[in-house]
């Protein structure tokens, strides 16, 4: 394969008119470009000047030859232009994936005001359930994990808390009767966000602060928040959702939260990217403004650590400082959800 490095100094060598000329503009040693244009010349099997100790000359081949290095030359040029241009004005497409729920209620609603206040960046949404490869073209991926989360190739920036809870309608309520037990839940239809094949499992957390995983046959599955909790207003079955998206929901009575002793690890908004080295412009300034403006249930304050026993020994999760009433009565979580907490927040403490 022709080396590119040659071609430039082979350019080189014709604009100033010999090797000479073009070792004290480039400032290397005469013998060197005179090694690398001759393996140019040999590798393209052409001879492209005419040189002796008194006569310098360009073939004609070799005059063609040069016009196409300088395009060359000229377009790795207006590359490098195009990337200065990017650090100084964000601009360009972000390609981003998103789950169906967080793009239709967290994510979606803030893009046209990012929009407006940078007309120079496109973005691109592809809203699926399933948690994609970063390999797969995308420049940013927002997606909901349990803590703690640790993966060493990828970048996660912090965008919100989120607290499940379980829930029920009245009208379950009044055909089932209110359990005061899991086995007493389990004898009532569910509903459940995940595939048909399952697993049906939701992971819970007793009183004993012990993560407890709950096997159950849901009525009705889907990969879509948005469908669970319809069908949770409707009495089809007992759900697990998120308390940000149903918090009105529970103070109108449509829903009510079953078995609040049991809680749910909380989960994690996250932006999750590749790397902060090279990260476009326009995607940091992406994830600054979604950290700035997207909303939680919990700020990170408000959560603690525990050590304790899970499905596979010991297990380390996280839960809410409060009770669950306490989340649903405090008046400052009037509009369904928080601010973000700051990820500047220092770290809260392991209780065991």
């Amino acid at each position: 394969m022709v080396n590119f490095n040659d071609m430039f100094l082979f350019s080189k060598v014709v604009e100033h008119k010999g090797i000479s000329g073009a070792a004290k503009a480039l400032g290397m040693v005469h013998s060197r470009i005179s090694r690398r244009v001759a393996a140019l010349e040999t590798s393209l099997n052409v001879r492209l000047i005419q040189r002796s100790t008194r006569h310098f000359a360009v073939t004609e081949l070799g005059m063609e030859f040069n016009r196409h290095c300088l395009n060359m030359i000229a377009e790795a040029d207006a590359a490098v232009e195009k990337t200065v241009q990017a650090q100084e004005k964000p601009a360009g497409l972000v390609r981003m994936n998103c789950p169906t729920m967080l793009a239709q209620f967290v994510v979606g609603p803030l893009l046209p005001l990012f929009l407006k206040n940078n007309p120079g960046i496109r973005i691109s949404v592809d809203t699926t359930e399933r948690d994609v490869s970063l390999e797969e073209n995308f420049d940013l991926s927002i997606r909901i994990r349990f803590l703690p989360y640790e993966d060493s190739s990828l970048m996660a920036r912090p965008l919100g808390i989120f607290q499940p809870v379980l829930l029920a309608s009245r009208e379950l309520l009044d055909r089932f009767g209110r359990p005061k037990s899991l086995e007493e839940l389990l004898k009532m239809p569910t509903v459940s966000y995940s595939t048909p094949q399952g697993p049906h499992v939701w992971t819970l957390v007793n009183p004993e602060k012990c993560e407890i995983q709950v096997k159950h046959q849901p009525i009705l599955t889907a990969e879509d928040f948005v469908v669970i909790r319809q069908a949770a207003l409707q009495g089809v079955g007992v759900a697990l959702l998120p308390l940000s998206l149903c918090l009105d929901d529970i103070r109108g009575g449509s829903l009510d939260v079953v078995l609040p002793e049991f809680t749910a690890p909380v989960t994690e908004l996250q932006a999750v990217y590749p790397s902060r080295h090279g990260l476009l412009p326009a995607v940091r300034l992406l994830i600054d403004f979604l950290s700035a403006h997207c909303t939680g249930d919990l700020q990170r304050a408000e959560i603690a650590q525990h050590s304790g026993r899970g499905l596979h020994g010991a297990a380390r999760f996280w839960t809410s400082r409060q009770s669950i009433d306490r989340l649903i009565d405090d008046p400052r979580r009037c509009e369904n959800v928080l601010p973000i907490a700051d990820s500047e927040l220092p770290v809260p403490a392991i209780s065991k």
